[in-house]
């Protein structure tokens, strides 16, 4: 029985001494994630400007001939942007207790339409106070709301200015109080 005890005698002796051995370990979790969190911002950073482009990427050559494309169009009659500032109203339904400040700019497609509309200035204001006073606030923040009012402000203006080429029309200052 002696030779059974000596023949496990050193079997087991290794076995405490692989307990005593440091364990291996990876890297820290934190450090994991902040490089799989580097990994994939930068990811998402390469394919946002791969899909939305950028301004600055734009090659040398396409810069050089910009210029001449523009000095054409200033020639031809470049659109040009008339603008409406500072108008006030009170939304429906609210009561004179709340109030939209809106200031807004039509681009137009030549001086001649340009001249249109400094003649008929005050009755785009009216046709402006009027449009806007008949939204309601929940009309004035949806923005789906806002585009079909932008879109029945062009439809007016173009009325009134007997024009069928406005060419856009944009809210510079929307504030509702």
């Amino acid at each position: 029985m002696a030779d059974k005890n000596d023949a496990k005698a050193p079997d087991k002796a290794p076995a405490p001494e692989m307990e005593a051995a440091p364990k291996k370990k990876g890297l820290p979790p934190m450090v994991l994630y902040a490089v799989i969190g580097l990994v994939v911002v930068a990811a998402g950073f390469f394919a946002g400007k791969s899909f939305f482009g950028s301004a600055g990427s734009t090659p040398v050559a396409e810069n050089k001939e910009k210029p001449k494309k523009e000095a054409k169009s200033e020639k031809e009659g470049s659109p040009t942007v008339f603008k409406v500032d500072n108008i006030i109203v009170n939304p429906s339904g609210t009561g004179g207790t709340r109030y939209l400040s809106v200031s807004m700019a039509f681009e137009v497609g030549s001086h001649e339409t340009m001249k249109k509309f400094e003649d008929k200035q005050p009755l785009i204001r009216d046709a402006l106070i009027t449009i806007l006073g008949s939204k309601t606030i929940d009309q004035l923040s949806d923005p789906r709301q806002k585009e079909i009012t932008r879109f029945q402000i062009k439809k007016r203006v173009e009325q009134l200015l007997e024009l069928d080429d406005l060419a856009a029309v944009y809210f510079t200052d929307f504030i509702i109080q």
